[in-house]
């Protein structure tokens, strides 16, 4: 379960005053620990703005880590699958992707606000699954 959010940095940049034609999201996993029952994960949240010809306009980028508790198994999982593949478990990544695609859009919002660009809003809920 996510018991908190610690924002530590937060960029912002606008680069030309070209209008905007479309967003990209990116969530990076920068790190994980764990302590007992006790999970963090660092993070870097990005949100590319682009203009014509997907030339980069702008970008906010928000890093920090999220706190959670879990059960014995779950944190087992989660260090052994960091640890082998640099990744978290699908259930557990979905989790804090959508935590962090609702709280870093939300908390970007006065961020974009300040440098003339729109919410960096995700519209949809993230739904993870296996490679085939």
């Amino acid at each position: 379960m996510i018991t908190g959010l610690d924002i530590s940095k937060v960029e912002a940049s606008r680069d030309a005053k070209e209008a905007i034609t479309n967003m990209k999201f990116n969530i990076n996993f920068d790190d994980v620990s764990v302590e007992n029952d006790s999970v963090s994960v660092d993070f870097t949240f990005v949100a590319v703005y682009e203009g014509s010809a997907t030339k980069q306009v702008g970008q906010i980028k928000i890093s920090g880590s999220v706190s959670s508790k879990e059960n014995k198994k779950d944190v087992e999982e989660i260090n052994t699958t960091w640890k082998n593949k640099k990744t978290l478990p699908l259930k557990f990544a979905e989790d804090v992707i959508n935590l962090l695609n609702f709280e870093c859009g939300s908390r970007g919002t006065l961020v974009a606000y300040s440098i003339g660009f729109a919410a960096p809003l995700p519209l949809s809920r993230a739904k993870l699954q296996e490679n085939q």
